[in-house]
Order: C-alpha cells, then sequence, then structure tokens
C-alpha cells in the first residue's frame, strides 16, 4: 500500500466523509461545524441528507472548485477509493505484476478534480527498490567500463556495416577491421581532449601529436569518415510508409546503446530535461534553439540520475515521436516523461523531477497510479480550476516576498504551490506537500544586505533533484569530439561515444564511494578519457613501422632531464601483442627493477627494461601479470 494511513481508518464511513467535506469548507472559520442528528425513520435520515447536501453546496461555492461540468457527476472519484488506488483491482488483480496493474488504468479518463485550501494527506514514499549491487573485487580499467556501454558487438556491426556501405558506394572494399574502427573512435575520443583548428593538425610536421600520428595515417582516417556507417540502406523503408524510421541509419546503434543503460542499477531519483547535439548539418531533426548555448543542433530527452548517468534517452523526431498508439495525449512534454518512465521500475517509490515544459495535472495523476513520485514547475495556463482558488500575484505581492498560497486536490492529493520570489514560482507534486523549508538567502535592495525569505519544502526539494541532465550536459561538453561532419547518423554516433565515456566515468564513481575510496585517488574525467583512448588505439593492435624511405639527415637530439618515459596503461601493458625488444642509443633506468639500467626498450611501451641472458628478465616480468 502506498500511503502510511489507512483510509478506512482515517476517514471513517460515509457519514464522516460528508463531515470532513464539511470541516474542509470551513477551513478558515473552525468555529462552524456539522453535526448529524439521529434520525427515527429512514424518511426523516433522507431529509436530513438533503439539508447536508444543500448546506455544502451553497456554502463551498467560493472555496470549492471543479473542473468538471455539471453534467460529469458520473466521472467523479471520491477520495477514498483513490488514496487505497492499490488494492482497488482485488488480490487476484494485484498478483498479475506491473503490467497488468499499467493496463487497467484508464489514463485517458481524468478524474473530476476538486481544488480546496486543505492540508495534503499524508503519503508513504519510502524507496524500496533493490540496493546498488557490490562492487566488484577486482580492478576495472577504464576501457572495460567504456565496452560495458559500448560493446564488442556494436563496433563488429559497424565494421561488418561500413564495409558493404563502401561496396556499394565506391565498388571498393576499405578491408575496415574491428582493431583498426577501435583505434578510429581512440583517435576521436583523443581528439576530444587535444583541440587544434583543422583535424590534420594532428599529422602535420609543425603541430604533430605522436600518439594520434603513429596509429593511423591522415588518409586511412579520411577513407574510414568517408565510409563509416551502421546500417544497410537497402533495407531502408521509403518515406510515406507507416513504419518509417528517420533515425533507420542509426537505430542499431542507439538500441544497443539504450539496452545496456538500462541495465545499469537506477537510483531513487531522477530528472528529465533536454540535451542538444551541437550540429548545422541539414537535416529534419534539426533544431533551432536560440536561447540554448548551442542554438542549433539535434534535440534529445534525457532522464538522468543525480549523478549525472543517464539511464535512458529518446532522440525528438517531430511531434508525437514519443508517443505510441496506446498512450494517453498528454502533449510532447507529458509524452516524453511517460515514455522515458516506462523503463523505470513501478511501484518501489521513484522520484522524478521536469521542468514546466513536461508537467501537467494530468501527467501527475498518471504518475501517482504507478507509484512514481513528481515535482515540477507548472505553466498558469495548465492549472484549470486550481487558479481561481489560488491567490494570484499582486495578493502576494502585499504579503511581502517570500508568501506562499497552495490548493490540493481532495481526490488525487496532487498539491500546487504558489511561491513569490523575484517572480511567482508555481511548483506541482504529488507528495511533498506544502510545507514549510529552509529559508532562502536573498539580496535586498532596499536593506542593501542579504536577507532570509520564506521558502517551501517543495522549492528546496526541486532545486536539489533537478540538476542530472544539467551535470552530464557540463560533463559532455569537457571533452566533446570536434570531429565535424555534415552526416545527421554520425554526429548522433559521436554522441553516443562520448556519453558512453561519462556514463562509464560515473559508474566508476559511484565504485570508489562503495570501496570508500578518497576523492582525490579517483581518476578524473580527463584521465578517465585519455586512457579508454590509448586503449582503444594500442591495445591488442600491433606496432607499425613508419612507411617510406629514411631520412638521410638524423633528427636533432631532444635535451630531456632525466627519465621522461611514462608507464603504459595495464590494458596496454599485459595484452601480449606488439611488445618487442629493442636497442636505444642510451642507457635508462630499468621500469621494472629499482636499481638496474639497460639499452632494452620496448617498442610499444616505449619504457627500458633489463634484458640480461642468464641474469635477469624484466621484459618478460614487466609484461606479464
Amino acid at each position: 500500500m502506498a500511503h502510511g494511513i489507512s483510509p478506512s481508518s482515517f476517514y471513517g464511513g460515509q457519514t464522516q466523509r460528508v463531515r470532513f467535506h464539511a470541516n474542509g469548507i470551513n477551513i478558515e472559520n473552525r468555529n462552524i461545524g456539522l453535526f448529524l442528528p439521529d434520525a427515527d425513520s429512514e424518511a426523516e435520515e433522507e431529509e436530513n441528507e438533503d439539508e447536508i447536501e444543500n448546506f455544502i453546496t451553497t456554502s463551498t461555492s467560493d472555496v470549492l472548485i471543479s473542473d468538471a461540468d455539471d453534467d460529469s457527476d458520473a466521472d467523479f472519484v471520491p477520495r477514498n477509493q483513490d488514496v487505497d488506488d492499490d488494492n482497488d483491482n482485488g488480490d487476484e488483480d494485484s498478483e498479475d505484476g506491473d503490467d497488468s496493474e499499467d493496463n487497467l488504468v484508464d489514463y485517458n479518463k481524468a478524474p473530476c478534480y476538486q481544488w480546496q485550501r486543505i492540508a495534503p494527506a499524508e503519503v508513504n514514499t519510502e524507496f524500496t527498490g533493490e540496493p546498488f549491487p557490490n562492487p566488484p573485487e577486482e580492478e576495472i580499467s577504464p576501457i572495460q567500463y567504456f565496452k560495458q556501454v559500448f560493446d564488442d558487438e556494436l563496433i563488429d556491426h559497424i565494421v561488418e556495416q561500413s564495409n558493404l556501405y563502401s561496396v556499394q558506394q565506391s565498388g571498393k572494399l576499405i578491408n575496415l577491421c574491428k582493431g583498426e574502427l577501435e583505434q578510429y573512435f581512440g583517435i576521436l575520443l583523443m581528439m576530444g581532449l587535444i583541440k587544434l583548428p583543422q583535424n590534420r593538425m594532428f599529422w602535420a610536421n609543425s603541430t604533430r601529436i605522436p600518439a594520434i600520428a603513429e596509429a593511423m595515417s591522415v588518409n586511412r582516417f579520411d577513407k574510414i569518415k568517408q565510409f563509416l556507417h551502421c546500417n544497410d540502406n537497402t533495407k531502408m523503408v521509403p518515406k510515406g510508409d507507416p513504419n518509417y524510421d528517420k533515425l533507420f541509419k542509426v537505430r542499431p546503434v542507439l538500441d544497443s546503446v539504450l539496452q545496456n543503460f538500462k541495465k545499469i542499477p537506477q537510483e531513487e531519483k531522477h530528472s528529465i530535461d533536454e540535451q542538444i547535439i551541437p550540429t548545422k548539418c541539414r537535416s529534419g531533426l534539426r533544431q533551432y534553439l536560440p536561447k540554448k548555448p548551442h542554438k542549433w543542433g539535434i534535440k534529445v530527452w534525457a532522464r538522468c540520475g543525480n549523478s549525472g548517468i543517464v539511464y535512458d534517452f529518446s532522440v525528438y523526431t517531430g511531434a508525437g515521436s514519443s508517443r505510441s498508439d496506446d498512450d494517453p495525449n498528454l502533449g510532447v512534454g507529458g509524452n516524453v516523461v511517460r515514455h522515458l518512465t516506462t523503463s523505470l521500475p513501478k511501484n518501489v517509490g521513484h522520484k522524478v523531477y521536469f521542468d514546466n515544459f513536461f508537467s501537467s495535472i494530468h501527467l501527475l495523476y498518471i504518475l501517482k497510479k504507478l507509484q512514481i513520485w513528481a515535482v515540477g514547475t507548472i505553466r498558469a495556463d495548465r492549472l484549470k480550476g486550481a487558479k481561481n482558488v489560488l491567490s494570484d500575484k499582486k495578493e502576494l505581492a502585499k504579503k511581502g516576498r517570500g508568501s506562499t498560497d497552495w490548493c490540493v486536490d481532495s481526490n488525487t492529493n496532487i498539491t500546487i504551490v504558489r511561491w513569490l520570489d523575484n517572480g511567482l514560482v508555481q511548483l506541482i507534486t504529488n507528495y511533498v506537500g506544502n510545507a514549510d523549508g529552509k529559508p532562502a538567502k536573498r539580496w535586498s535592495t532596499k536593506e542593501k544586505k542579504h536577507v532570509e525569505i520564506p521558502r517551501p519544502s517543495i522549492v528546496q526539494e526541486y532545486n536539489l533533484h533537478m540538476g542530472g541532465v544539467d551535470l552530464c550536459d557540463m560533463l559532455m561538453s569537457l571533452y566533446r569530439i570536434q570531429l565535424r561532419s555534415t552526416k545527421y547518423y554520425m554526429n548522433i554516433l559521436y554522441y553516443c561515444l562520448t556519453l558512453s565515456v561519462v556514463n562509464g566515468w560515473l559508474i566508476y564513481r559511484r565504485h570508489c564511494v562503495q570501496k570508500n575510496v578518497p576523492a582525490k585517488s579517483q581518476m578524473a574525467l580527463l584521465q578517465f578519457q585519455a586512457s579508454v583512448a590509448t586503449a582503444l588505439l594500442l591495445a591488442g593492435k600491433e606496432t607499425k613501422q613508419q612507411r617510406g624511405r629514411p631520412s638521410l639527415t638524423p633528427p636533432p637530439k631532444k635535451k630531456t632531464k632525466g627519465h621522461s618515459s611514462t608507464t603504459p596503461i595495464n590494458d596496454v601493458r599485459y595484452d601480449g601483442i606488439g611488445h618487442l625488444p629493442d636497442f636505444s642509443d642510451k642507457k635508462q633506468r630499468c621500469r621494472f627493477c629499482p636499481n638496474g639500467y639497460s639499452f632494452v626498450e620496448c617498442l610499444k611501451c616505449k619504457v627500458n627494461l633489463c634484458f640480461v641472458k642468464g641474469k635477469k628478465n624484466c621484459f618478460k616480468d614487466f609484461h606479464s601479470k
């Protein structure tokens, strides 16, 4: 049962329910009461009930507001039936699971909303979902976190489709393999860390980046970029067909990444908001949002936890894209919330937060039926009859900054709160209520100092948990892939790559917290992405010799202080591929033993290691676990 107090014990029978309405009507004047006289006969009892109903009707004309028409009494849902909605269908229906309960709810039929200035009923919102599983005992490398989201099966599929696309377009096979595609992705992630004005500058002599230039030639990079593809064009349904998919060319990538996102253990509190994939490519998916930092781009709806982990997202393809035929018509924003919350476990007490683009009274009623508790800002034109009960901005301004007004629907327990800050703030919830929270500190132009003003708890709750999508946006913008493309599906593919790195890093951070790893010892996102890029470039790959004739003039020797090489990451160190010994011109300290010096250098790891016959073989020990 979702609520902490039983409706039968709280409200009693029918007589007490009528008395509740009367007391709710006279909430401003508690001296007014209503008492039922004893009836000696059925006729006298019916006469008394008629008098009570007439009294309620006449005394509530200015307080009790109904959104329904006069002839819609059949749609009225009593409050005691709605509060105990978990047991309405009996024990047999409750055992059928979440899907049966979801199907039994008639979402298109809204209740008759009765707005009153009463205290909302207490609701049990305790989270009963499963806790996070214990982190793995063995240390997981960044590339393994990345591969949990962007897995090998998806990479193999892109390799197959890219080779097929090259034959379809040019009649020649580009012979792309999995290792080469991983190097291509590693170069993209490395370009996000090291930003240059033009891509060819990474290979130019004056601005050469060895980590990129030595992994792949610039011509091969451009060739892969030209023929990179994710789906077979011959299977694409033409426009006008009911099954036409605007995201067909990138659909396998979206489905694979989303499937892995939904496997991540979910948090209790989530926020829903929009993201933008920056691009000016010519596509029907492109949006123009003048108030956003990136004005042109592809819009994405995302559901994130407080930590910033994306659990579900949907690329916006037009009105109605997030709604199926069986879903209620909640508008574009409401359909997005309904679609993104279908992957949330039902009846365990998840909390969802969203802004006024998504919220509506009927949406919160639907979420309450699924025991998904919600808080959101709401627009004035969506308040329906509640605006007739709430004080307007002028009335609140007379009471002073920080003044509050509220109303509660007696049937669904949905609460709407108005709070006067610098402007009028309107919020709607199905679980928080109208309680006071911690005061807010604001600057007073009249007193020339900071003052504290009253603030409802619903405002504090919304501000505390609404920033998950913004946090994810900030992390993605730090080291975003900068490669520009005129193909819309390439920009979505780059978005999925960056998002996979960010999600992998946030999962790593979660594991560090569970293991009580100090914050100073945790890997930053910069180091994490660099490690993923290095593993994609080198792990499991052969070292390539430079092509062309050797130069007649040797390159000038660089003056270095001490030993400048660094230990490679474990994914490269222990992959067992391409680790060949070579003799360097200068003896360097052994990277494995503390007191040894050696001329022998590993061609792949770029470190010196002892390699003495009959004495010690640090070269072998360094590359063995």
